[in-house]
């Protein structure tokens, strides 16, 4: 039954002209549809009235984002198990103490392919002033730097069964996914990703959704460079 709401708002958003009105036609349909077990679930897990709910940066087909109350950010899934979702939980609460910046507390819904997390300190990088940003570059890939070395440093062969984190990627082409140079990757470390505070010190990093084994232990820094170059080049 979940799947029906993003089909429904996928289709009614194909006759909206404008790609970005049409993201936000298909959003608010998905939301709508979403709403009843979005508000169940934040007050059986924090036990709090739902006094706002707004959506929020991704928009597709394949996934929602909201945040409610101001304080905690909801993801909705069209292809991705609960089970799926709660192996991600466990690795997150693994790898907590080992990293030196804040990332999301989770909770995974039973039925549905959804979790919330609380809103984490800091400002996305891509809302501040981008030569502010651009200025201040050096001191950023510093500290990504940093946090991309205590990631890659927790030792793999200490995760449970550690397998079922093998990227699907790499486990679709290599026999033996996990290798000696295997190493835990973020996946999607791109500066949209990064929390600031006002002294452009890394205080979170959002969307942990993606984070894998890997057995090449530079996929985090390959990334990073590559989509900061991207992001620095990008006329706005």
């Amino acid at each position: 039954m979940h799947k029906i709401p993003f089909f429904i708002g996928t289709f009614i958003s194909y006759f909206v002209p404008g790609r970005e009105r049409r993201r936000r036609v298909r959003g608010r349909i998905n939301l709508f549809f979403f709403y009843i077990p979005i508000v169940l679930f934040i007050h059986r897990v924090y036990g709090e009235r739902v006094k706002s709910i707004k959506f929020v940066r991704q928009i597709s087909m394949k996934r929602m984002t909201c945040v409610v109350n101001g304080k905690y950010f909801v993801k909705v899934f069209r292809f991705v198990s609960v089970k799926r979702l709660n192996e991600y939980k466990l690795l997150l609460d693994f790898i907590r103490s080992h990293l030196p910046v804040k990332i999301p507390r989770v909770f995974v819904a039973k039925h549905i392919p959804m979790y919330v997390a609380e809103k984490l300190p800091g400002r996305v990088m891509t809302e501040l002033n981008k030569k502010t940003v651009i200025k201040n570059g050096r001191k950023i890939k510093s500290q990504v730097s940093r946090i991309i070395n205590a990631l890659t440093s927790i030792p793999v062969s200490s995760i449970p069964d550690n397998k079922r984190f093998a990227s699907r990627i790499q486990a679709r082409k290599v026999e033996n996914i996990i290798c000696k140079s295997s190493v835990l990757a973020h996946c999607d470390l791109n500066p949209g990703n990064l929390l600031l505070d006002k002294n452009f010190k890394i205080v979170s990093i959002i969307d942990w959704d993606s984070m894998a084994i890997v057995p090449n232990p530079n996929k985090d820094k390959e990334d990073f460079a590559r989509l900061w170059d991207i992001y620095t080049k990008a006329k706005k």
